[in-house]
């Protein structure tokens, strides 16, 4: 595997790491999450990613908008995390 790729995974790891650490703090989420459960079946909405966006923005330093929180956007946590990694990138931030 290149670097870059084993740079991908690790920048993913991390992001999905700190979605369902927030996410397991959130009452009405269940414990169990993986990269292929959906924000609809988790019964996740906008405040929830909020939430997630604010704690990714006080580790990383990679502002968000209100106009993203759109949660229906994502097709699962896996994805949401991807567009965590590229923001990131994008702002020029590294996540380990």
């Amino acid at each position: 595997m290149t670097d870059s790729a084993n740079t991908r995974q690790v920048d993913r790891r991390l992001a999905l790491e700190l979605i369902t650490t927030v996410l397991a703090e959130r009452p009405h989420l269940p414990d169990q999450l993986s990269e292929t459960t959906t924000l609809d079946e988790i019964g996740m909405d906008s405040l929830d990613l909020i939430v997630v966006f604010s704690r990714f923005e006080e580790q990383w330093g990679v502002p968000y908008s209100e106009e993203e929180t759109d949660w229906t956007v994502f097709e699962n946590l896996g994805h949401l995390a991807d567009t965590l990694v590229a923001r990131a990138r994008t702002a020029g931030r590294d996540l380990r």
